[in-house]
Formats: structure tokens, C-alpha cells, sequence
């Protein structure tokens, strides 16, 4: 059996040697996903906070609340103020088709005495504060009281939902600092009316609390995430499954060719010509690891990138996953190739299932963004349990205790997928 063993794992190596093919789909496909990948992560969130919005303001209030919102606006570093097309003013309707026609994300419109109907609410508020037997405190007409202070936003339709929202918050903050301006306006008014007391504004009552953000995790090891921190452990994930269409292939040509019938007359166990193939790809698997752990830490400073931190992660704990991933997609490899009956069928069924499985397992979506069904879907996949694996070691600092249910799990993806090759052959081999 070792000699058969032994046979089975030279002949699987040099072929892999002579693969030209195959040794760039398990190498060089890895290295520039990740290259590719990082860079466009990295670069898109630089241009997002580098970025600002143009924003056309339609301002009809020519009083405090207008006034208050577009100078926040013109403060604000997101946002560019545009108030006039042209060196001329326009309409309504001449906004909103500056919009539509995407030449402005957003288009800001502030109605008419939106100040007076803001100043009119508070007085009302107020006023409900006081015991009815006080009577009128304020000379206000009811018909004022009614109206609300407006503010309409044409966006433009392709905006994603995130950006609508982050503007809409920024207006919201804007419009809260206002409305706190004009409350205490009104409030000094009425206490000059009814005490005689002059009070004097301040500007000290603002950014009250300081809001400290800090990634969790322990003195000795800080972590700070970053594009390459998360698209190294993904890609890498991806990338070992890959295997699947060499590995796959190997196997259907030696069915077709007869070397595998061959290599059943020989003495010793068939499962010794699996396991053989099996331990190459294996070994195969952790050097694509260790190879793109060694691009994202000496490769991707080159173009200006974050290196992958290596200083602060547990050793046996990385080793550990980085051999249940290998393992786990060295089986799916020999579960498919056990199955498909033609290169083509192997290599099209491996390569969509594998982007699939990656898909859901969140290499390309975040799982937190997912649907709670799809959630779900995702603690299915093989991948999303190597993924997060990988992130727990080079994000949280895992031991082994953590992340050996990962490990376990995908140990048991290997198993399953080495007794349903055996099962499947020898059900086939039974109406033979």
C-alpha cells in the first residue's frame, strides 16, 4: 500500500509540474485576485472620504432656518454647494432636472417661511407647557401654528440607499442644531417678556459628548482592519478551492485514458491512489496559503498599500485552519471528480459551485449585509467557516480554542466528501 501510495503521490506531482494551466490557476489567479481586489477596495473607500458631493439648494426661506442649513452645508467636508446654474437662479423644477439628468446627486429645496413655521412650532410647544388658566403667553395665529417648516430632496435615481441616508442624517444634525438655535431665541424672549432678564447666547452648549471610537481588542495586540487585513484571508479561502478543477480533472483523465483501471490491477488498496492524490493537492493547498499570506506582506506595501499584519496572530492557530481549509478543499476536488464524467462537466460544475459557495460564504457579500435566510444559507458553506477562521485569527486574535470548531467542522466537510467518492464508486461499480 505505501509503495502504491508512494507511486500515486510522484506521478499526481509531476503532472501538476508539467500543468502549466493548472499551476497558474492555483497561483498566479490568487495573487492577482488579491492584488486586483485589495486595490479596488482600498482605492474606492479613499475616494469615498476623499471624496465630496456636489449639492444644488434651492433656498425659498430667506431667514434663520435656510440661512443656518446652506451655511452648514457650505461648511460641512462632504458637501459642495452649488446655488446658482450658470451665474443665474432657478426653479424648482429646473432642479429637479439638473437631477434627474445626473448632473447633481442631490437637490436640496427649503420652502417658503419654513423659519416662521419652525418658530411657530416652538411657541406651541411652549405654550402647551404652561397651565391652561395662564392663558396666551404668545400673540400666534393658529393657522400659523399649523404649518410645518419643509425641506424637499430630489435625489438622484441612481443613488444607493447608504448615500441617501448618510445625507439625510447630516440634514437631520443640521436642522437639530438650528431648531436648538431658535428654541433658545424663544426662550430668551420670553424670559425678557415675563422677568425682565436679558439672556446672553453661548456657544458652549454644543459637542457635549465626545464620542471616542476604538477597535475592540487587547493591548498587546491592537488591531486596526483595513482592505488587506480582510481580502487576504478571503482570497485565500477562495483561491484554495480552486484546486477543485485540476484535482478533478486529474482524476477524469485517468479514467478516461485507463490508467485508473490500470492502477486497480495493482496490488494494495485503491484508496491509496486517492489518498495520494489527495496529500499533493493538500501540500499543494497550504504553499497557496503561505504564498498569499507572503503576497499581502511583502507584495501589497509595494503599491502603497497596508501590509497583513503577521506579528500579532497565534501561530498554531493559523496553521491549524490553514490545514482544515486544505483539507476540506482537497476533498470537494476528489468528490467531484469522483462524480463528473467529463473534464468539461468537472471543470465548469467546480469552478460555478465554488464561486457560489464563495458567494455565499461571504467572500464576496459580508454576511452581515445578508438577509436573515441567507444568513443562514451561509453557515452551510465550507468557505464561510475557513473565512471566518481567518478573520478571527487576524481580527480578533483567536487561539486554537476558538477557532477549532471552524477547523472541525471543516474536517468534517473532508470526511463526508471522502465517503461519498467510496460510496458513489461502488455503487456505480455494482451495475458494472
Amino acid at each position: 500500500m505505501w509503495l502504491k501510495f508512494r507511486a500515486s503521490s510522484v506521478k499526481e506531482f509531476l503532472l501538476l509540474l508539467r500543468d502549466r494551466a493548472g499551476l497558474a490557476m492555483l497561483f498566479v489567479m490568487p495573487m492577482a485576485l488579491i492584488l486586483i481586489m485589495t486595490l479596488l477596495q482600498d482605492s474606492t473607500f479613499k475616494v469615498l472620504e476623499e471624496k465630496r458631493m456636489t449639492v444644488l439648494v434651492l433656498n425659498h426661506d430667506a431667514d434663520t432656518f435656510g440661512i443656518n442649513i446652506v451655511d452648514g452645508l457650505k461648511q460641512s467636508p462632504v458637501f459642495d454647494v452649488v446655488e446658482q446654474l450658470e451665474g443665474k437662479p432657478f426653479d424648482e423644477e429646473q432642479l429637479k432636472q439638473q437631477v434627474m439628468d445626473g448632473n447633481f446627486s442631490i437637490g436640496i429645496v427649503i420652502r417658503e417661511n419654513a423659519s416662521r413655521a419652525l418658530r411657530n412650532k416652538i411657541k406651541l410647544g411652549i405654550q402647551e407647557q404652561f397651565p391652561v388658566e395662564e392663558g396666551p403667553i404668545f400673540d400666534m395665529d393658529s393657522t400659523d401654528a399649523a404649518d410645518t417648516a419643509k425641506v424637499r430632496l430630489y435625489f438622484d435615481p441612481i443613488t444607493k440607499s447608504v448615500f441617501r441616508q448618510n445625507i439625510i442624517s447630516a440634514l437631520r444634525r443640521f436642522s437639530a442644531a438650528v431648531e436648538a438655535k431658535m428654541l433658545f431665541s424663544v426662550y430668551a424672549e420670553l424670559f425678557y417678556d415675563l422677568l425682565d432678564i436679558q439672556l446672553k447666547p453661548t456657544g458652549k452648549l454644543q459637542n457635549l459628548v465626545v464620542f471616542e471610537q476604538e477597535y475592540a481588542s487587547t493591548a498587546e495586540n491592537r488591531i486596526v482592519p483595513n482592505a488587506v487585513q480582510h481580502n487576504v484571508p478571503a482570497w485565500t479561502v477562495f483561491a484554495m478551492f480552486f484546486m477543485v478543477i485540476p484535482l478533478a480533472g486529474n482524476l477524469i483523465k485517468e479514467r478516461q485514458s485507463g490508467v485508473a483501471m490500470r492502477l486497480k490491477t495493482m496490488p494494495g488498496s485503491a484508496q491509496a491512489v486517492i489518498f495520494g492524490k489527495g496529500t499533493v493537492y493538500f501540500v499543494v493547498g497550504i504553499l497557496q496559503a503561505v504564498f498569499m499570506l507572503m503576497i499581502g506582506f511583502y507584495v501589497l506595501p509595494l503599491f502603497g498599500m497596508y501590509s497583513l499584519r503577521l506579528d500579532n496572530i497565534t501561530l498554531p492557530a493559523l496553521i491549524l485552519i490553514i490545514m482544515a481549509t486544505s483539507l476540506a478543499a482537497t476533498g470537494y476536488g476528489i468528490v467531484i471528480g469522483t462524480i463528473a464524467t467529463s473534464q468539461e462537466q468537472s471543470s465548469i460544475f467546480g469552478s460555478i459551485s465554488v464561486v457560489i459557495l464563495a458567494a455565499l460564504g461571504g467572500v464576496w457579500v459580508p454576511t452581515f449585509m445578508m438577509p436573515e435566510f441567507m444568513l443562514t444559507v451561509s453557515k452551510l458553506s465550507p468557505l464561510n467557516w475557513g473565512l471566518n477562521g481567518f478573520y478571527d485569527i487576524f481580527l480578533r486574535n483567536a487561539r486554537v480554542p476558538e477557532v477549532m470548531p471552524y477547523a472541525l467542522s471543516l474536517l468534517v466537510f473532508f470526511v463526508l466528501c471522502l465517503l461519498v467518492s467510496r460510496f458513489y464508486i461502488r455503487f456505480k461499480e455494482s451495475f458494472l
